[in-house]
Order: structure tokens, then C-alpha cells, then sequence
């Protein structure tokens, strides 16, 4: 056996991942992982009677590529006599419609098309080729979004007891040195050097960066801590799940007044108090993925600070609906209006906004407001004199940059409005544009390199705009609001 077959043959069978007569789907781009990993299958298909399909995904994104990187997948699964599918989906709309960043909705798309075809040809494993420098790619990525110790861990070797990785333990040179060693072709697909994506700036700019001034085995480093916090993982969980058992009181479906069955769930204050603060956090994030809520570190802070609360009824607004309120023995998880954004009467508390941050291109939604802020680059400049849509703002790419923050205003901000003498304080702009007191923590601020960018759907920083010079153009678009006060505001219909 090649050392790259010997070294994956041995993972597969310490982690268990292939039983023998398996019927497997590799996920084949035509990119030098994939097709290694393919080949390496392949080449135990013997050893272990696997069933092997290549499955090509058309992302609808490099129309000019996709077509040779097909007919390559295409020639060397019929080379290695294994089985070939294709399929098309619709990552832009899908992203348009969701919410998210195009590499999101890429993911999402392609696992949904690896499971379809899984089931259609009876498949019990889905193979796909990511690799060691992946895993640390992945931990620095999710360490600058913002994680917790579980997105720490990383990738794991299997994943929802289908999905399989067999070289995430295996650095890309081996890769590499496989395939010119047995001379298979393989193409580069032409978005990993684009930088406008975050994962691209963090493989090509950041992990270099870091390689060269702080720690030449950085990547190693990553991988490290992700190995000794995926055995931490498993720990926690054990542990979270026997307290869950203690602490949640009641779980089930509830209408209120018109809205259909919403999930509701209570648990013991008591209990809860006395678990450590690491599991306190741990229990909260497992209650907000059974209330179909992602778990934020704003919204756990706020629900901590509750279950400490000495007055009972204090109820804490969430996102999408959820409520959490304090009761004499409890916190009471619900959907009282039901599993929409609407933040009753908080807009008159100046409720400040959750600070998000904004790596590339895609749609966030804030939750205090549910207001929807889509990020894109435009394929060419737009004649700014046809721009009459105020619900957009256009962006100079070379005056500011990812990574953006969207935030509330903030004490002390000063921007240059577009079109206005020089600097002036945000919250005197706000005041002469007549935003009442109350809701001005309400307007979206766009900071780009610690300065403000924009007050979102009000003006932009005169450095900022469009002119003869400009190249790239980003175009910020306010979609919809829950409220329509700040519809008023924002100018969103």
C-alpha cells in the first residue's frame, strides 16, 4: 500500500468509520482533496468491498468551470469503475431566501444533495475530503465569529453518524505527494483565492501571517486543541444530559391566543442556580435548540441574569418570539405571539442592539428588531443618479472592508455625513434627522475598522461614496422590520 491508502486504511479502521460491503458516496469537486480521496477509496474498494459513488455538486456559482470539473469527475469514477451522479442547486436563491452567506447555503445545499443521493442508492456513509489544515482552518475561523468550547473542538471525523472525514487528520501535502505520484489530475477551483470570503483571507493571509511571526506550527497547535476539546466534549455532554434530566421541569407544545403549537419548556430555578456556571451555560444553549433558537452569547448572559433575578414575572425578550420568564420556581421558556420577531413595547426602552459581526457576504437578521441587513458586492458600478431606492447603501470597497460590524450607536461615535461639511457626532446627526430619543439605540451602525461606515438607511460616511475612482462597489440593502415605527425610522417598507 502508498502511504497516503496505509494511513487512511488505518483510520477507517481505529475510528470505525467504513464496515466492510459499505455502500459509500464521496463527495468529489474535482479539487485535489476530493479526487485523492476518491482515488484512495477506491483503491481499498477490494480490501474492504465498498460500493463507491462519486457525486459531483453544481453550485450554480463558476458557470464556467463547472462543466470541465464535472467530465473530469465523470472520466475517473468510470477509470475506478465506481458509480457517478450529478446535480444543480440553487445556492444565490437559497441564500436569498434563508438569510445567509452564499458559502453557507453552498454547505447546506451540497449536504442535502450527498444525503438524497445516499438514500437513492442505499449508501450508509458519505465521505468527504476534508483534511488536517482544514480542522485548523476551521477552529481560527470560528474562533474570530465568535464560538464556545464546542465550536473550539472543531470538525469531527464523523459527523451525525453518516458523514465521514477519513484524511481530517492528514496534512494536504500528503495529498499532494499522492497525486503526483500516481500522476491523477485534479483542477483548482478558482473561488479559493478570492478573498471577499472570510475562510479564504484566514487560509491565504492569517494562518501564514501567524506562521511567520508567532508560531511556525501554528496549524499543528489548532489541530492540537481541537483533538484535546472534542475529548472535553464528549465529557461535558454526559454531563449536561444528566442535568437536563434534574432541571427541566416540563417540556411541551402550547397555542397561545391564534398561534399555532409552539414548543415551551420550564425549568427549575433551584437546580438551576446550583449547577456550576459552565453547565448553566451548557443547559441554556441545549434549551435554545429545543426552542429552534440559535444560542448567542448576549441572549445566555441575559437568561443568567434572570435565573438570579429576586422579582418574579421579569420577563427577558428573545429572538424570533422566545420569551423567558422569571416564576416563583422556574424560568418559563415560551412563545406567547407566537414564533415571529416582535418586540412588543421595548422599542420605548431604547433596547440597544446586539452587535453582530459581518465576515462576508450574506443576509443577518438583528433580533431586537427583525430587521433583515443583506451584505453584497455588485458586479459592476451603479449609476448613482438612477439610485432612488433609500432602503440601500452603496459603499466605496476601497475605503472600507470586511469585516463589518453592525451594532447600536454608541457614546462618542463621530462619522463625516455624505454630503456635510466635516466630522460631526452621530448622535447630534440623529437629533437634527428627528429620530426620537428613545429609538436612537435602534438605528443600525455600520463600524468598518473601528470607524463608523454608516448609519444604516439614514446616511453614509462621506468617505465612504461612490465616485469616478471606484472599483468595487458594496451594496448594503435594509430588507424588512417587524415594527413599524422603525419602518419610519429606517426608511424600510
Amino acid at each position: 500500500m502508498l502511504p497516503l491508502v496505509k494511513k487512511t486504511y488505518q483510520t477507517l479502521s481505529e475510528q470505525n468509520l467504513l464496515q466492510k460491503g459499505a455502500g459509500v458516496i464521496v463527495g468529489v469537486s474535482g479539487g485535489p482533496d476530493s479526487m485523492a480521496l476518491l482515488h484512495v477509496l477506491a483503491a481499498l474498494k477490494e480490501e474492504l468491498h465498498l460500493t463507491l459513488t462519486a457525486v459531483y455538486v453544481d453550485h450554480g456559482l463558476r458557470p464556467d468551470e463547472t462543466e470541465q470539473e464535472k467530465a473530469l469527475v465523470r472520466e475517473q469514477a468510470g477509470l475506478l469503475k465506481a458509480g457517478f451522479k450529478a446535480g444543480t442547486v440553487a445556492v444565490k436563491e437559497y441564500a436569498w431566501q434563508h438569510g445567509m452567506s452564499i458559502e453557507h447555503a453552498a454547505r447546506v445545499l451540497r449536504y442535502d444533495f450527498l444525503d438524497t443521493v445516499a438514500e437513492e442508492t442505499a449508501a450508509n456513509r458519505i465521505a468527504v475530503a476534508h483534511t488536517a489544515d482544514d480542522q485548523a482552518e476551521e477552529v481560527l475561523l470560528r474562533l474570530i465569529r465568535g464560538t464556545g468550547r464546542k465550536g473550539l473542538s472543531g470538525m469531527n471525523v464523523v459527523r451525525e453518524g453518516k458523514i465521514i472525514r477519513p484524511f481530517l487528520t492528514l496534512p494536504k501535502t500528503d495529498l499532494i505527494e499522492y497525486l503526483n505520484h500516481e500522476n491523477i489530475p485534479f483542477l483548482e477551483d478558482s473561488s479559493n483565492k478570492e478573498r471577499i470570503y472570510l475562510r479564504n483571507r484566514v487560509r491565504l493571509d492569517l494562518i501564514p501571517h501567524l506562521a511567520e511571526h508567532y508560531n511556525p506550527n501554528i496549524s499543528t497547535t489548532l489541530r492540537q486543541t481541537a483533538a484535546i476539546l472534542q475529548d472535553e466534549e464528549l465529557f461535558l455532554e454526559d454531563a449536561v444530559d444528566e442535568a437536563l434530566k434534574k432541571i427541566i421541569i416540563e417540556e411541551k407544545n402550547r397555542s397561545f391566543d391564534q398561534h399555532p403549537e409552539c414548543p415551551e419548556i420550564i425549568l427549575d430555578v433551584t437546580a438551576f442556580n446550583e449547577s456550576p456556571r459552565a453547565i448553566q451555560r451548557r443547559l441554556l444553549e441545549s434549551v435554545f435548540w429545543k426552542m429552534e433558537q440559535s444560542p448567542r452569547f448576549r441572549q445566555i448572559e441575559q437568561v443568567l441574569h434572570l435565573a438570579e433575578a429576586r422579582e418574579n414575572g421579569t420577563v427577558v425578550h428573545l429572538a424570533g418570539g422566545l420569551r423567558a420568564t422569571k416564576e416563583m420556581t422556574g424560568i418559563v421558556f415560551s412563545y406567547p405571539q407566537g414564533m415571529v420577531p416582535q418586540r412588543g413595547n421595548l422599542i420605548e426602552k431604547n433596547q440597544p442592539l446586539s452587535q453582530i459581526t459581518v465576515s462576508e457576504p450574506g443576509t443577518i437578521t438583528i433580533p431586537e428588531t427583525g430587521v433583515e441587513i443583506r451584505f453584497e458586492e455588485m458586479a459592476h458600478v451603479p449609476d448613482m443618479k438612477k439610485i432612488i431606492n433609500d432602503q440601500e447603501d452603496y459603499l466605496d470597497l476601497a475605503q472600507v472592508s470586511f469585516p463589518f460590524i453592525v451594532r447600536s450607536p454608541e457614546p462618542g461615535d463621530f462619522f463625516h455625513p455624505l454630503g456635510g461639511p466635516g466630522r460631526k457626532k452621530v448622535a447630534d446627526f440623529l437629533s437634527d434627522q428627528k429620530v426620537p430619543q428613545e429609538q436612537r439605540s435602534q438605528v443600525p451602525t455600520l463600524e468598518s475598522s473601528g470607524s463608523v461606515a454608516a448609519l444604516l438607511g439614514l446616511r453614509i460616511d462621506h468617505r465612504a461614496r461612490i465616485t469616478k475612482k471606484t472599483m468595487r462597489v458594496l451594496k448594503v440593502s435594509m430588507l424588512e422590520s417587524a415594527n413599524s415605527e422603525l419602518n419610519k425610522i429606517f426608511h424600510v417598507t
